[in-house]
């Protein structure tokens, strides 16, 4: 019997050690509030917030590449860029949390896309490509270290929650 809790004891020291090492800085919400909020601020027209007073530069394209590189990182360092393994089956808290980023995501740049489209680049429309474009980097950067919790949850559970 001690040997077995001895075992445990190791097993959950792993499970520890291996649930630290998915923690993210407090670089990476606020990081990726930021790149999110670049990105998706480009499916608006340029000439919207020209009118605002915004100078005309790649912001778009420099915030979607950070945007990758730190979705790369949470990749990484949560385990998920394995390819002999499911995420979902390892981590089941991902089912639902997973589902919410996807939503949120083609959410947001489907609201500033159609503000774009819809407001005719005028400077209410483009105010509140900002104001979405603010709020999605926030809600964003909340899924992705909801998402790393529930990674967390799980490495130390052993993946048993429902």
């Amino acid at each position: 019997m001690d040997e077995y809790r001895m075992s445990m004891d190791v097993v959950a020291r792993q499970r520890q050690a291996a649930a630290a090492r998915v923690r993210l800085g407090w670089w990476f919400p606020v990081l990726s509030a930021a790149s999110w909020m670049l990105a998706v601020s480009s499916a608006f027209p340029a000439a919207g917030y020209r009118r605002l007073g915004i100078p005309d530069l790649p912001y778009g394209q420099v915030g979607g590449l950070l945007f990758l590189a730190l979705i790369t990182t949470f990749s990484v360092r949560s385990g998920m860029n394995r390819w002999d393994i499911w995420p979902f089956t390892v981590y089941p808290s991902l089912r639902r949390r997973f589902l919410a980023f996807v939503l949120v995501s083609l959410g947001s740049l489907a609201v500033v896309f159609g503000l774009g489209r819809l407001g005719d680049s005028s400077s209410g429309a483009a105010w509140a490509a900002v104001g979405v474009a603010v709020v999605a980097g926030g809600v964003i950067a909340f899924l992705l270290t909801w998402m790393a919790a529930g990674i967390r949850g799980d490495i130390l559970t052993g993946g048993q929650r429902r």
